[in-house]
């Protein structure tokens, strides 16, 4: 007896010593009725492989998309885009002449000369791996609104579904004040993308668009496409950014970039941000994120894995959010040291190299890792829960605050399973008690994870432990995901990613949907009754026989399986017939070269180039599925003739018009960098900056309209870099853009086209001078019909421009001696970094409104 309350006493001690455990345990809530739908494939990246051995096809780079699950890609990527040319998938050297910077781009143009194309439809098929969704980011630096039209036209006649189309990557850093005139500001940004807009919306009337608003702290120029939107409304419909919230212009300590990144993270993604956004665009935006990243290098490892992490996240938390991506997929996953030198001297040597053939294996960074765990809870789910952190663990933030240090999020899974993201920037191990509904979430849990001793790890291991009791045990600098069965799934949507016409029938392609037993394709003639269905086994291509000649097919596709099917695949349509014949609309020149660019015809699985070389020797080249291609290797000084036929399964279309072109290495380069100022109030000053190749006896040819790629010629043979305009007339917009010209005749594209302005606009505050002394700088400044009184600030701002930095340093200004009329501003040289290149503007701040200088031609350098 004794020995038996003996027992009973100690058993009750030991769930005593648990209870009390438990209620000292701190406390994750998922709560299910709180939370809302996000869109399927949410996380997703942008894409830069352009300088690296990798290309879409390439094996590696494959098994590293289908490794990583990304919901979207984006076409063609970031900056490396501003010079390449969406018709052949290739840079163009013209392209390249008239950006400022060409270093990287001349690199994509070698790596791409190897490798061969980068071709939208590859990407798109590749995309078939993963049933992700496809962003194009439009070239409107270096393409016309003509070239894009064609790009939406081979796009529809491809069925390539497009998500989201997005006007150019950053055009915040092409304005003035860095001494570049793509635009002259958000406003007149916003105006000349319009044309673009209106080439897409021809092809796709119901098209996403977005302007590409900001990157986290240029608001400047968000406020000016306000003004554009406030004054003639919007064509577009989503929003966008980029986002390097912790980057800096300065050299971070690790604890000090830690404190950044810390607080800059919770800023950039915070309510008050997005209540911003939506001041300055409308409420409910949509929005899109087709940049961001840490950019600070004392956090490169885990530190930036876990940021990376909980960006989306808590980007996802607003219901605008559509989109997310980082940047960027190849260096999260990278093809082995070396390869690059591969590339180079195949390049250097002329030599023809597969290089899909050169395998290269996969380096997996840490955030690689972090996203292959987290993409599979977040691109399996259409819906997320809101979780509660009880106690939550407190960092060190900016100007000695405490932020926040974990973040938590739930998903809804369509796979079988719910998920549970943790993150946790903290040097701090906790347990935590997991509940859902504020009950203890009793399911088997598996964990999967990353984590880290200290901020100086860069690499650790994905490791997995499986969790019964709903304690979970959150280690220091870490990402955890949790996930548990659930009884519901459903059939993903499938996406038909091809349809070619074949000698026998229309050959189908679409992305294989996890739990589908077969799939039923749906067709017909009539898009609104796809009364024929053929069932197919568990494969995702078939080929659909027994078709009509000359009739316009829609097929549809559904998974299914025993318990589910689901829901119908939009439509593809494809006529079962020879394509129709195709126009060339434009040909350029290149030393050696030419290249074709013609409107794709629908039905056409590629083009073939035809034309006699010098040696009167017929030559055909399959160019693949482009609607551009580059013909090499052409003799100086001599006339061609080319042709363009389209074929598909069932033969040729009738062959293009013939187009004779003479082949000249005389063929000038574009200027670049065309400004247009009013330098007096009947005269416009056109400027613009030589190529750094001249080719002896080149002279210019200024062109001006009063309507976006409307010009007509106004003066020619101009062999000085300035043209001014006199014969202009008051209260009238005018754009101006330059050619070049030889013997040969002109260059084969022109630059940007320069939107007239007027430096003296902005007059009531204006820079007079801008003095060197031997401590810093004085900048004078003087007012005109503006008057300073006592509550007013003012001062100077400046801003490092030698790079992507947009930090601004605010320095106060000294009243000269008649205080309301003028003011001064000393710029120490303790502000201002060697080889760097500061824009300044002048301001005055009079009842919270801030009045500033135009900042055109103002700026200080160190050397």
């Amino acid at each position: 007896m004794i020995l038996k309350n003996t027992f009973f006493i100690a058993l009750f001690s030991l769930l005593l010593v648990s209870n009390i455990c438990a209620q000292d345990l701190k406390k994750i809530n998922i709560t299910t009725n709180n939370g809302h739908a996000i869109k399927k494939g949410a996380s997703g990246f942008n894409v830069r492989i352009a300088d690296k051995i990798w290309s879409y096809t390439h094996p590696d780079f494959v098994q590293s998309v289908k490794e990583l699950k990304p919901g979207w890609l984006r076409y063609f990527s970031g900056t490396m885009g501003d010079a390449f040319s969406s018709a052949t998938g290739q840079y163009d050297l013209d392209y390249i002449s008239m950006l400022d910077k060409p270093k990287p781009f001349l690199k994509g143009h070698r790596y791409v000369k190897v490798k061969g194309p980068h071709r939208v439809i590859d990407l798109y098929e590749l995309l078939s791996e993963v049933n992700g969704k496809l962003i194009i980011t439009v070239n409107a630096f270096t393409e016309s609104p003509e070239m894009i039209l064609e790009l939406a036209r081979f796009c529809k006649n491809n069925n390539i579904e497009v998500a989201v189309w997005q006007f150019c990557n950053e055009p915040y850093f092409y304005v003035p004040n860095r001494n570049r005139f793509w635009w002259n500001d958000g406003f007149d940004y916003a105006a000349k993308m319009k044309p673009y807009a209106e080439a897409i919306q021809q092809v796709f009337p119901d098209a996403q668009l977005t302007l590409n608003y900001t990157w986290d702290g240029v608001w400047t120029f968000m406020k000016e496409i306000n003004q554009y939107q406030k004054e003639h409304g919007v064509y577009w419909n989503v929003f966008s950014k980029h986002s390097y919230a912790p980057h800096t212009g300065k050299k971070d300590t690790q604890e000090q970039a830690y404190k950044r990144a810390n607080t800059k993270l919770l800023e950039a993604t915070s309510s008050a941000a997005m209540s911003e956004i939506e001041d300055y665009t409308w409420k409910d935006v949509p929005m899109v994120i087709t940049e961001f990243g840490v950019w600070n290098k004392p956090l490169n490892g885990i530190y930036s894995s876990i940021y990376n992490i909980e960006y989306v996240m808590r980007q996802l938390a607003h219901t605008n959010t559509q989109y997310v991506g980082a940047h960027e997929v190849s260096n999260k996953y990278y093809p082995g040291k070396g390869m690059g030198n591969v590339v180079e001297n195949a390049f250097e040597n002329k030599l023809k190299i597969e290089t899909d053939t050169v395998l290269t294996g996969i380096r997996r960074d840490l955030e690689g890792k972090a996203y292959k765990i987290y993409n599979e809870a977040v691109n399996n789910s259409e819906y997320l829960y809101h979780v509660e952190i009880a106690n939550n663990v407190q960092v060190d933030g900016l100007k000695n605050t405490k932020v926040n240090g974990m973040f938590a999020q739930g998903y809804k899974g369509s796979n079988g399973y719910n998920y549970l993201v943790l993150s946790n920037r903290s040097a701090v191990a906790n347990q935590y008690q997991i509940n859902i509904d504020e009950k203890l979430l009793k399911d088997n849990l598996l964990v999967t994870y990353i984590a880290a001793d200290s901020l100086n790890a860069r690499d650790t291991e994905i490791k997995e432990i499986q969790i019964k009791n709903g304690i979970l045990s959150v280690k220091p600098f870490s990402l955890s995901v949790l996930k548990w069965k659930t009884d519901s799934y459903k059939l993903e949507q499938p996406t038909i990613y091809k349809a070619t016409v074949e000698k026998e029938g229309v050959l189908l392609k679409w992305g294989a949907i996890a739990k589908a037993k077969s799939y039923k394709i749906h067709y017909g003639t009539d898009a609104s009754n796809l009364s024929e269905t053929i069932n197919v086994p568990a494969t995702n291509t078939f080929l659909v026989n027994g078709l009509h000649p000359k009739k316009k097919y829609f097929f549809s596709v559904e998974a299914q399986n025993d318990e589910k099917i689901s829901e119908l695949s939009n439509a593809v349509s494809v006529t079962y017939q020879l394509p129709i014949k195709p126009e060339v609309f434009k040909v350029s020149r290149r030393d050696n070269s030419v290249t074709l660019f013609w409107r794709s015809v629908p039905n056409a699985t590629s083009y073939l180039i035809n034309y006699v070389d010098a040696n009167n020797k017929s030559i055909e080249i399959d160019t693949d599925n482009v609607f551009g291609y580059r013909i090499e290797d052409l003799k100086d000084n001599t006339n061609y003739q080319f042709t363009v036929t389209a074929y598909n399964g069932l033969g040729k279309s009738i062959s293009s018009e013939k187009e004779k072109v003479f082949v000249s290495s005389r063929v000038p380069y574009s200027p670049r960098n065309v400004s247009a100022i009013h330098s007096a109030s009947n005269s416009i000053e056109v400027k613009w900056h030589p190529n750094k190749e001249i080719l002896p006896n080149t002279y210019y040819n200024v062109y001006r309209g009063t309507e976006l790629h409307e010009f007509t010629k106004v003066a020619s043979g101009i062999k000085d870099t300035v043209y001014v305009d006199a014969s202009i007339k008051e209260n009238t917009q005018y754009y101006y853009t330059v050619k070049a010209e030889t013997e040969v005749g002109e260059s084969n594209f022109h630059p940007n086209i320069a939107t007239a302005f007027s430096i003296e606009k902005n007059n009531q505050v204006k820079i007079q001078v801008v003095e060197t002394q031997k401590e810093g700088y004085l900048v004078k400044v003087v007012l005109n019909q503006l008057k300073l009184k006592p509550e007013d600030s003012f001062g100077a701002i400046i801003n490092n421009v030698s790079y992507l930095n947009v930090e601004h340093i605010k320095i106060s200004g000294i009243p000269d001696v008649e205080r309301n009329k003028s003011f001064h501003v000393f710029i120490p040289n303790s502000k201002v970094k060697v080889n760097s290149k500061y824009a300044i503007k002048a301001f005055v701040v009079k009842g919270g409104k801030q009045i500033e200088s135009a900042i055109v031609n103002q700026f200080i350098s160190k050397n």
